[in-house]
């Protein structure tokens, strides 16, 4: 339930965001010709992580407007890691909240290279033969090491895929791939 509060006012922060944005970062030719970049985009992904299973997320990419190779890049995503059925039956839930810094090169296909803070929460419940036989749950922070490339398709999307190591906090490699708007 926090999960989908947390997503909720993630989203009305986000579309906010984004409303202001459009009004403050219009396109407008400059005079060499070139249009001047949006500075936020939102998207979704979809990740697949070696201790946690399948993971959708949302995430935000801001680039800083007057230095276009540095961004920040914030995601929440929420696995949905295999339990397992039987005598001894467990049900797990995995989230995590990701904050990276990130250095871009090149222009159309940008490759993309940081660090980060993650907050991982892990919970399972455990039932032995169809009754509940207990709880365990854990909040971790820890450090992510990532890196990326992003396509750049026009002003209207781009794509990316990421590869990111996270130390403590969710403590596994993954990968995600995803759209950005």
């Amino acid at each position: 339930m926090r999960v989908l509060v947390l997503a909720l006012a993630l989203a009305v922060m986000a579309t906010d965001a984004v409303a202001q944005t459009r009004k403050a970062v219009t396109t407008v030719p400059s005079t060499s010709g070139r249009s001047s970049q949006k500075s936020l985009w939102l998207g979704a992904h979809a990740s697949l992580a070696n201790e946690s299973d399948l993971g959708l997320g949302a995430r935000a990419v801001w680039t800083v407007p007057s230095q276009r190779r540095l961004g920040v890049i914030t995601s929440l995503d929420y696995f949905f890691p295999s339990g397992s059925d039987g005598v001894v039956a467990v049900d797990s839930r995995h989230w995590e909240v990701n904050g990276n810094l990130a250095y871009h090169f090149g222009r159309r296909w940008r490759p993309y290279v940081g660090p980060g803070l993650n907050l991982a929460r892990r919970s399972s419940d455990l039932a032995f033969l169809g009754q509940p036989a207990g709880s365990a749950s854990e909040t971790a922070l820890g450090l992510n090491l990532l890196g990326g490339l992003r396509r750049v398709d026009g002003r209207k999307h781009q794509y990316f895929a990421e590869a990111r190591y996270e130390v403590k906090g969710g403590e596994q490699f993954l990968v995600a791939a995803g759209v950005l708007f």
